[in-house]
């Protein structure tokens, strides 16, 4: 009995939290515009990655939540929100770097996705 909780624990991955998050929806594109600068504002990202606002915002508050990002809020009008990496998440931009060097060997690089023009 002791040796299949053994097994079953050591078959489980330890980094099952962090796969979940970055496994939602827009996750990885979001922590990658942050590779490309720092700090960005919530409208900027929006309108780079096309999302619905909804979806960026949940997604944001669960990269805060992970320790990821901050988010600095500024009492302007209108309301301006900047959000950075942490130095967590700054240590997670190595694992772009490693995919970056894996699809260049295997040549699995994706090309950008058009975006549809609503009619």
């Amino acid at each position: 009995m002791a040796t299949k909780l053994v097994e079953e624990a050591s078959m489980r991955c330890p980094y099952g939290q962090l796969l979940e998050l970055l496994g939602k929806p827009h996750t990885l594109e979001i922590l990658y515009s942050f590779g490309v600068g720092t700090p960005l504002r919530f409208t900027k990202i929006q309108k780079s990655l096309d999302l619905q606002p909804k979806i960026l915002a949940v997604r944001l508050h669960e990269l805060v939540g992970f320790g990821l990002l901050t988010r600095t809020a500024y009492n302007e009008i209108p309301p301006r929100v900047d959000y950075e990496l942490t130095e967590k998440g700054k240590d997670l931009g190595r694992m772009f770097d490693e995919l970056h060097s894996w699809s260049d060997k295997y040549n699995v690089t994706e090309r950008p996705r058009k975006r549809r023009k609503n009619v």
